[in-house]
């Protein structure tokens, strides 16, 4: 077509004031982007591709690509109508959209030709690369459904095909599965001091706890601690830094989520914290919705709430900022969440992909707490993959939920140990000997006697776990927690599960006599 602009190939980089605030193009850095313009005038035909474009948000949202839009027209005319529109809406503007009255931005894109000129007639869509690099651009006389599916086909494609490193900072290979849309990351959750954090094998740590205090403020259990994290950016400037709310017993959720005004007010705390302490999101973690089993208040509207009380926090945020969710991927969680509602609003599930085993006693205390697969030794069906699929069959994108792995060992309700104690006094010393079930592709100890002892995770099992957040096409890996591996020995194996995973797997050769 003769009217697009030549500029693919060019390296981008720009600020600009949006709808939804001061936006920076390298916030996207790691994401596909589509930059939508339809040059002229905001009128009655071009509001209708503006409509198509927010009519299928969603569709880019399972794929992780990001909407902007650019207006053009001299008086911005879109302003009015978006307010009037989606000011006080059951559903906010999905993605933001800049006043380039100025033409600032156009000119970046080869669209400062006069108004007359073919050039400025047609809508134009470009597509930019996870590198911040402008790979396509398209040109249509109108957006319909017809032009947004053969859009969504080439962005399908341009994914497929697309090799870049995704995490520049320390030069890691690709994932090995080319179908994937996203790069999986890794990261780990914080409890008390991060002394032993090492930023270098992580792309975002989350700090536990915030809590909700009686009056809907939030109290951290020190913001020491949480200061030093961010502090962490200086080591890796591309580390996410967020704050989890919430944990086991932690009261509030239900009266937070309870009305608008306080699902409001909630979020409007959630950004003060996220302002002062300089984060880069919020991690949800109610322990459970619509359930009072940690003791704390629910109510059957919960469900509902959950998601209003996310979408509040979207909407005060902004797109920018992470939202992450703590849970489960077992049935009696999934019945209590609107798994396909909540996923557009969030960046990640961190599925707690362990603790199976966790109330049991008795002969079934002594079962596999965190297995990737069922066996023998597992409790029923219960296994990571099992939830895994629960998730993706409630509506949850695979690209979205992240695997948590435990850096503690757990004999049912009885004991828990942390990896050191573990590495130290439990691994095949003191009459205790590591065994493997390879059906459950899960390590575990037994005792003198041979009775099972403590399930957990060691780099063999976290080799397989690796392999199937790759196979699966799943976020990554996260751990809870940090401080219990004061070594980084898992923390390192996590990383390279992700990041580099035939690493990983020479290493297990050569310290384990590891095969395959």
């Amino acid at each position: 077509m003769n009217d697009i602009p030549q500029a693919e190939g060019k390296s981008l980089a720009f600020t600009a004031a949006s709808t939804h605030g001061l936006i920076n193009l390298s916030d996207y850095a790691g994401k596909w982007v589509v930059l939508f313009c339809n040059p002229g005038e905001f009128n009655a035909v071009h509001r209708n591709d503006w409509i198509s474009l927010i009519k299928y948000a969603k569709a880019f949202s399972k794929k992780d690509i990001q909407l902007i839009g650019l207006s053009t027209d001299k008086n911005a005319s879109h302003l009015p109508w978006l307010y009037s529109n989606y000011r006080n809406a059951v559903s906010s503007l999905p993605f933001p959209i800049i006043d380039d009255r100025k033409k600032t931005i156009s000119q970046i894109f080869d669209l400062s030709s006069s108004s007359g000129s073919s050039r400025s007639s047609n809508v134009k869509l470009f597509i930019i690369s996870p590198d911040q690099t402008l790979v396509k651009t398209l040109s249509y006389a109108s957006l319909g459904t017809a032009q947004m599916n053969e859009l969504i086909k080439t962005l399908e494609g341009l994914q497929s095909s697309y090799r870049a490193y995704a995490h520049s900072i320390n030069n890691q290979p690709t994932p090995s599965n080319p179908n994937c849309p996203v790069v999986p990351i890794v990261g780990e959750y914080i409890l008390g001091n991060p002394v032993n954090v090492d930023p270098t094998l992580l792309d975002f740590v989350i700090y536990a706890f915030a809590l909700i205090k009686p009056d809907g403020t939030f109290e951290a259990y020190s913001t020491r601690y949480l200061r030093e994290l961010t502090d962490l950016k200086v080591v890796n400037p591309n580390l996410k830094v967020l704050m989890a709310i919430g944990g086991w017993g932690a009261e509030g959720f239900s009266d937070a989520a309870l009305t608008p005004t306080s699902r409001y007010n909630f979020a409007r705390e959630a950004r003060r914290w996220v302002n002062e302490y300089n984060l880069d999101g919020i991690d949800l973690d109610w322990e459970y919705p619509g359930s009072s089993v940690a003791g704390i208040i629910s109510r059957p509207q919960d469900t509902e709430n959950f998601t209003l009380l996310i979408t509040a926090l979207r909407d005060v945020l902004g797109p920018d900022k992470w939202i992450t969710v703590a849970g489960t991927g077992d049935r009696s969680y999934i019945n209590n969440v609107e798994i396909a509602k909540i996923a557009p609003l969030i960046n990640y599930f961190n599925l707690m992909a362990y603790d199976f085993n966790a109330g049991e006693t008795g002969e079934t205390a002594g079962r596999h707490q965190s297995n990737l697969y069922p066996s023998s030794l597992s409790l029923g069906n219960t296994s990571v993959d099992t939830q895994v699929q629960n998730l993706i069959a409630a509506g949850m994108p695979s690209s979205k939920i992240i695997m948590g792995l435990p850096f503690y060992a757990r004999y049912g309700a009885t004991s828990t140990r942390t990896f050191d104690d573990i590495r130290q006094n439990f691994l095949n010393v003191n009459g205790y000997t590591v065994r493997f079930d390879d059906v459950a592709k899960a390590p575990y100890i037994v005792g003198p006697t041979g009775n099972f002892a403590y399930s957990f995770d060691n780099p063999i099992s976290i080799y397989y776990k690796g392999l199937y957040v790759q196979e699966n096409c799943l976020g990554g890996l996260f751990s809870w927690q940090s401080a219990m591996d004061s070594a980084n020995i898992l923390a390192q194996s996590m990383s390279l599960g992700v990041r580099d995973i035939e690493a990983l797997r020479q290493m297990l050769i050569t310290d384990y006599s590891f095969t395959p």
